[in-house]
């Protein structure tokens, strides 16, 4: 028996093109179901989600935006606060979009500002990266917490040092950020006038600022020199570190001992003079204290010839003042029969800490006396002559 029409109809194969179609259409429509960001593999990534800041700071995220194919991507934040402001940064520059490629996502920050009249509390912000139509979001939390949690101070284990005018007073300071942000410090440090006072981080010659994470630390080196002709006493060295609103200050210590020195010589710088034997020849000497301690009981001595007298007027000096002038007499006696001819005579003076001496070259010369006896034998001599000749030279 043949087939109804209908029958023959319905087990029928479809035509060819149309089957075609129909298959492609049943592939395709998963695909167009698909987002773009999932088709580019768009992603936006943090470290740190989450950051604590106090008011009037700057919370910095650092985001990585990645794709499987190289695309441009416009980067928006979304649920700022009001009065809140929002950067981000790259290569330098403000930027609102990147160019993301498999290869190495680009270096991007965003900097979220928090205004000193900020309440305590967390604040949820999102990111948003547009590519193609299609975007992706990352949501970023900002902790507000009061701003008398945490402080920033300077420490030093030996706040006080001491050494004479002609040194160097070294400390070692510790600058501690015990805030919930990481702080850029700026570093001043100062001293009595005339005074040459350095701070710096260990390791960082003639930086002036130094960035602390939160809850961090670094180590300073404070160096303070004094001018050279600084007095005994002690003096303060103020340390000073400042970011932003928060300060640390640090008072030192600079305890300066005297120096002992001191310039002996004679009045006119000479160091030599004339004598007669058995004469007393009169040397001014002077003693300058050219220190920064006061001297005490100074005494002046000497060594001289066998038979030789030296004697000072004053002996002794009592006190001498830093800078100060004694102005003696050192009376220098030959002896009597000494020969004429070059002799050395040493002057010193001692005290506490204080031995100084020079050496007086002291020539003898003959009396003139004895000049006035060869003269006047000369003169008999002559007149002797004379007389023998006149008397016996008729004979």
């Amino acid at each position: 028996m043949e087939p109804s029409e209908p029958a023959r109809s319905a087990g029928r194969a479809l035509p060819r093109p149309l089957a075609a179609s129909l298959a492609i259409a049943l592939f395709c429509a998963p695909l167009l179901a698909m987002p773009v960001a999932a088709q580019e593999g768009l992603t936006i990534t943090t470290p740190y989600p989450s950051v604590r800041v106090q008011p009037g700071s700057t919370a910095s995220f650092d985001l990585a935006v990645t794709a499987d194919a190289a695309v441009r991507v416009d980067i928006s934040v979304d649920g700022v606060p009001d009065g809140w402001t929002t950067t981000l940064r790259g290569g330098g520059h403000e930027v609102a979009s990147v160019f993301a490629s498999p290869d190495e996502p680009p270096a991007l920050t965003l900097d979220v500002d928090v205004p000193d009249s900020a309440s305590g509390g967390t604040q949820h912000l999102t990111v948003v990266g547009t590519a193609g139509g299609e975007s992706v979001r990352l949501g970023i939390d900002v902790v507000v917490v009061p701003a008398g949690e945490g402080s920033v101070k300077l420490t030093t284990d030996v706040p006080a040092r001491q050494a004479t005018a002609d040194d160097t007073f070294s400390y070692n300071v510790t600058l501690d950020n015990d805030t919930p942000q990481q702080l850029t410090f700026d570093l001043s440090a100062v001293g009595p006038r005339g005074w040459t006072v350095t701070v710096e981080p260990v390791g960082e010659t003639d930086a002036t600022s130094v960035t602390i994470d939160a809850r961090g630390n670094k180590s300073l080196t404070v160096k303070a020199t004094p001018p050279s002709q600084a007095n005994e006493g002690q003096y303060q060295v103020q340390v000073q570190a400042v970011a932003g609103d928060q300060t640390a200050s640090l008072d030192l210590v600079a305890a300066v001992t005297g120096r002992i020195a001191i310039e002996f010589t004679t009045a006119d710088q000479r160091l030599n003079t004339t004598a007669n034997a058995g004469a007393t020849r009169a040397l001014p000497i002077q003693v300058v204290n050219t220190g920064t301690a006061g001297l005490d009981g100074l005494t002046l001595t000497s060594t001289q010839p066998s038979d030789w007298t030296v004697t000072f007027d004053p002996a002794t000096i009592d006190q001498l003042a830093p800078q100060g002038q004694a102005e003696a007499t050192a009376s220098i006696t030959p002896s009597g029969n000494a020969v004429a001819g070059d002799y050395v005579v040493t002057l010193q003076v001692a005290g506490e800490g204080v031995n100084e001496s020079i050496q007086i070259r002291v020539t003898v010369e003959t009396p003139p006396i004895w000049g006035f006896v060869g003269i006047g034998l000369i003169i008999v001599t002559i007149v002797g002559l004379g007389w023998v000749f006149r008397r016996y030279g008729r004979r």
